[in-house]
């Protein structure tokens, strides 16, 4: 879908060479460039702007003004416009203030890949011309809706066709939510990727605890939007742990420190703040803030319990026990035996098996039915083991290729990363035409090995 008007971009970074390579890269893309060298110039170009400015990219480490702060004035001052972050720092401290204070729609990495920036670009103003579409849709809508109400009962062959022509914006309006929706939840996975890069444990964590809570959310026959809600909600909830130690992590709560419990305790409420002010996350961020509520009242922040617990937060609590145990804790059997002996005491089981995964999918099922009805709902525990025992099987085989064979519609079997651990595309992701090029690009630049795992 192209653009459908003319664009205005706003630059403002401190280095002149990145002002001019952004402009090179954007010079033949049709769009008006406005430039500034820092927050403060930035500012002054918005007061004196006389068209509206659809896209700012702001670097991040800039002399008197941060990025955060130039992109919460420039909200001010443009509140529809576009925000992007770039920064040459994994900085999740300045991510989470860009997103609670600038409310930021993208995080950028130096060095960035010029096609993959005029892509997030391009893919920003098209999002920004769907917000606009759809708020001048639901105002013709609402008109419409007056009109109707005004028209006289013997003009009844006008309001079928006044009705027929509501009933056909509506249905615009839902494939442009549709479509909205679409983005919020790329931003939701553009979150989880940054914590994949910041501690991949975490990120693979996460990952599993979303695909467990969906499937289970889907058991209790709930509408597809608290299902996604909750799966996304899986995909974020322990954002707030970023930072926190591994030693504190593998702990369980009643064996932390005081000061290690009240760090621990904050990171539901690190989580939801940083989702809140978005309105289309407050149902995520309600269900993050309690999903360490436990079924007995102990939990917190609130100590709610039984049925108060939103039902996602008891899923994603009693699914996250489970995970944390699979993907958090030492993955060797000495480590293993170390830290089960903490964790159960004179409950540790003594092992027949040696076989670290099958250890920890012991130890884990174990776990939630030792805490059956204590912290977690056993119904919800019963459809975890059920689920975890089914042990599908996975029909397609894997086979390596170089990038130089990679053909559009294959399907990656394992996750996509630079040679410096940084995540490209997850597993399952289906290779589109657009991507090989660039992928190629970067392997013959040595960033990414030029082997590829692929599903047959």
């Amino acid at each position: 879908m192209a653009l459908k008007r003319n664009h205005t971009i706003l630059l403002v970074d401190d280095e002149k060479s990145i002002i001019n390579a952004l402009k090179r890269l954007f010079r033949k893309e049709g769009y008006q460039i406005l430039t500034a060298l820092n927050g403060l110039q930035g500012v002054e170009v918005l007061k004196n702007c006389l068209e509206p400015v659809s896209l700012i990219i702001s670097d991040q480490r800039m002399p008197e003004m941060t990025g955060s702060e130039f992109l919460e004035k420039a909200k001010e001052l443009f509140p529809d416009a576009i925000r992007f972050l770039l920064t040459g720092y994994s900085d999740m401290d300045a991510v989470i203030d860009a997103v609670n204070k600038g409310k930021i729609h993208r995080y950028l990495t130096k060095p960035w890949n010029d096609d993959d920036m005029r892509i997030q670009v391009e893919q920003g103003l098209k999002q920004l011309e769907l917000i606009e579409e759809n708020r001048d849709l639901q105002k013709l809508t609402k008109l419409q809706n007056k009109e109707l109400g005004e028209l006289n009962s013997d003009l009844e062959q006008k309001v079928v066709e006044r009705t027929r022509a509501v009933i056909q914006k509506h249905k615009k309006a839902q494939i442009l939510n549709q479509k909205l929706e679409k983005s919020l939840k790329d931003t939701i996975h553009l979150l989880s990727s940054l914590i994949d890069i910041t501690d991949p444990a975490l990120g693979r964590y996460m990952r599993h605890v979303s695909l467990m809570a969906r499937a289970i959310a889907k058991e209790y026959d709930l509408d597809k939007e608290d299902v996604d809600q909750i799966e996304m909600a899986g995909l974020i909830h322990d954002i707030g742990l970023i930072g926190l130690t591994r030693p504190i992590l593998l702990k369980d709560e009643n064996q932390m420190s005081e000061e290690e419990f009240h760090k621990f305790s904050q990171h539901p409420l690190v989580a939801s703040i940083c989702m809140e002010n978005i309105e289309q996350l407050r149902t995520v961020a309600y269900i993050v803030l309690h999903h360490h509520e436990y079924f007995n009242g102990s939990g917190f922040p609130d100590g709610l319990s039984k049925d108060k617990i939103p039902v996602g937060s008891q899923i994603i609590g009693a699914v996250g026990a489970y995970y944390k145990i699979i993907d958090l804790w030492p993955q060797e059997i000495k480590g293993i035996i170390k830290t089960s002996h903490k964790v159960f005491g004179a409950e540790a089981k003594n092992f027949s098996i040696d076989e670290p995964r099958l250890m920890l999918a012991d130890l884990a099922e174990k776990y939630l039915l030792m805490e059956a009805n204590k912290k977690y709902n056993s119904e919800i525990i019963t459809r975890i083991i059920k689920r975890i025992n089914q042990n599908p099987k996975d029909n397609k085989d894997i086979t390596v290729i170089s990038l130089e064979n990679l053909k559009e519609g294959m399907v990656l079997a394992k996750n996509l990363r630079l040679k410096d651990g940084r995540l490209l595309l997850e597993k399952g992701t289906i290779i589109k035409k657009r991507s090989i090029n660039p992928l190629q690009d970067v392997a013959k630049r040595k960033l990414l090995d030029n082997q590829v795992s692929i599903l047959v």
